[in-house]
């Protein structure tokens, strides 16, 4: 850990890091999860009436970073924030090509870890000197690149759909469950196509590295018909019309913002393994505004910064969030070795090869979407 200072429940997160195996996390040429408005440009006015402008690039949904931005704005209300929401392969792409068209970032938010270490790797970012306050070691590389949310994949379902006993409690309950009743279920199982998907692909490659039972539930897919969604938001959206009953490898934070907006979906997070990933912030090497990015970075990873994350993602790296009882108990079940901390690094790397990509996502589509 880094500093003196922690947050009360970040010392569960540092006993949790040294519990676990580092896994690898990787996404390639692939879609960000989000929304069908990317490229949606917000504006945040200054309270203080606009003396700079904060131009941020980022993947994360306008909903959960707006609480971010205004809290920020409450320490510099004289800062006006221009959000714009992107899909993780054009913000990528945006950062490592110069045009004379397109305004340049002085942040870009990604939960595509593998392309900003990347982006690192080529020389595409600045470093940023910020008190890491009791943050996780992981949580920060070369001082370029920050982690700022923990988000584990969950299992939603449809409430009254499935009887208490068939709750999946685990991948192995959900593979039984598809596997007893697959005329049930077909086409009523929503996942990721994680040919387009970039948190997806992530999820999947990790899961094959930690689970013997992996392609055994892509099988049980398969069989189910399941339906693939390039998004979080269009999984959730299929599971609340009814047009699907399960929705598995859910992003926990858009999970918990629609239970809280819907009383018939649950969330499950699984007791045999939990895979997280981490929403990273990156300052381009070109930002025309390094200075208020140092700024916004440092307020995110600072104590009030991560009270704010906490709320609005459901789960900050400093800590376990308040009011989300049900993610408490899970993480701080009597296996926390079972939670996959995200790393970032070089290793990560290994996951941007083309060929190995493919031949991934041509077999899994072979198995789940013949």
């Amino acid at each position: 850990m880094m500093g003196d200072r922690r947050y009360p429940v970040a010392r569960c997160a540092a006993r949790f890091a040294t519990l676990v195996a580092v896994l690898l996390l990787a996404c390639v040429d692939c879609r960000a999860d989000q929304s069908k408005s990317a490229n949606k440009m917000m504006v945040f006015p200054a309270p203080a009436g606009t003396a700079a402008t904060l131009l941020i690039h980022g993947t994360a949904d306008i909903a959960p970073m707006g609480p971010v931005i205004e809290g920020f704005q409450k320490q510099h209300p004289e800062i006006e924030v221009r959000y714009r929401l992107y899909e993780t392969v054009p913000l990528y792409q945006d950062a490592v090509m110069t045009s004379k068209d397109k305004p340049l970032a002085d942040l870009l938010i990604s939960s595509a870890m593998d392309l900003q270490v990347k982006l690192a790797n080529d020389g595409h970012l600045q470093q940023a000197s910020i008190a890491a306050r009791g943050l996780p070691d992981w949580a920060i590389w070369r001082n370029e690149i920050f982690g700022f949310t923990l988000e584990p994949a969950v299992i939603v379902y449809n409430k009254a759909a499935l009887d208490r006993d068939e709750i999946p409690k685990s991948h192995q309950d959900l593979i039984r469950l598809l596997e007893r009743s697959p005329e049930r279920f077909r086409g009523k199982v929503a996942t990721y196509d994680i040919g387009v998907s970039g948190v997806g692909y992530l999820f999947a490659t990790t899961e094959s590295m930690l689970s013997a039972n992996f392609w055994r539930l892509a099988h049980a897919l398969g069989v189910a018909k399941a339906q693939l969604f390039c998004c979080t938001q269009d999984m959730l959206d299929s599971l609340i019309r009814g047009n699907t009953l399960i929705a598995y490898d859910v992003l926990g934070s858009y999970a918990l913002r629609q239970t809280e907006l819907q009383g018939n979906i649950g969330i499950v997070v699984p007791e045999d393994y939990v895979v997280a990933v981490s929403r990273t912030i990156v300052i381009p090497r070109r930002a025309r505004r390094p200075d208020l990015a140092r700024l916004f970075v440092d307020y995110i990873l600072s104590e009030a910064g991560q009270t704010v994350v906490a709320d609005a993602f459901g789960l900050s790296i400093a800590g376990l969030g308040t009011d989300r009882e049900q993610m408490k108990a899970r993480y701080l079940a009597e296996k926390p070795g079972l939670l996959s901390f995200p790393t970032l690094g070089l290793p990560a790397l290994t996951y941007l090869d083309v060929v190995k990509r493919e031949q991934f996502v041509k077999t899994w589509r072979q198995i789940v979407s013949p």
